[in-house]
């Protein structure tokens, strides 16, 4: 799953426009910089990580985000099956190609 990451203010003279592989987020930390400022890095497993400037406020609240985008991400990663039409639980499915009971 990508996500497109855009950090289009020029303030910090730090612009970045990609799309992200989140299955390749290894760590995200907030990190203290200069002059009052701070740092998100978000550490890839596959390739340099990517740094992004600006206040505490604005790294803690993409931060967030980012951590939110993650979890759904893990959360409908584990679903391997879907059924259509949807069975009730108490009816099981049958692979007909296979003759095994899901």
């Amino acid at each position: 799953m990508f996500i497109e990451i855009i950090n289009q203010d020029g303030k910090y003279n730090s612009s970045y426009r990609g799309m992200v592989n989140i299955q390749y987020v290894h760590q995200i930390q907030i990190i203290k910089g200069r002059h009052r400022s701070y740092e998100l890095h978000i550490n890839l497993s596959n390739s340099p990580s990517i740094e992004l400037l600006g206040t505490k406020k604005e790294c803690e609240r993409f931060y967030n985000q980012l951590q939110e985008v993650l979890k759904t991400y893990q959360q409908l990663s584990k679903t391997h099956t879907l059924i259509f039409p949807p069975r009730l639980p108490s009816e099981p499915f049958i692979d007909k190609d296979q003759g095994q009971e899901l």
